[in-house]
């Protein structure tokens, strides 16, 4: 009977501070869990706009080479025949150059009295 009296007693204050501590570190790891789902949410959503960003890259590459195979001139001599078209190829010496015009006139002006 003296053995177990002699025996140093643990204080429930002890037990209180493990069961505090334990729920620290379960709200950490939960804390923990929950900003990584964001990490990761927030990766998706910028590969998808990447993505996004890629394919749209693409279709206006592909845009620019539809254009510049509709506005190819020798392709476009080939539809016009096709098509039945009247007009008629120029020569360099029919085409004239024109410059400015003459400034517009003054609606409106101040001048000094004599």
């Amino acid at each position: 009977m003296n053995r177990l009296r002699s025996e140093p007693k643990t204080h429930p204050s002890v037990f209180i501070a493990l069961m505090f501590a334990a729920l620290i570190i379960a709200g950490g790891g939960i804390m923990q869990a929950i900003c990584k789902n964001s990490q990761i949410q927030t990766e998706r959503l910028i590969d998808q706009a990447e993505t996004r960003i890629d394919q749209t890259r693409v279709k206006i590459r592909m845009v620019e080479v539809n254009t510049d195979e509709l506005l190819d001139r020798f392709d476009m001599q080939e539809r016009l025949k096709e098509a039945g078209s009247k007009l008629v190829p120029l020569s360099p010496a029919d085409i004239e150059e024109v410059g400015p015009g003459l400034p517009a006139p003054e609606v409106a002006s101040i001048s000094d009295p004599p």
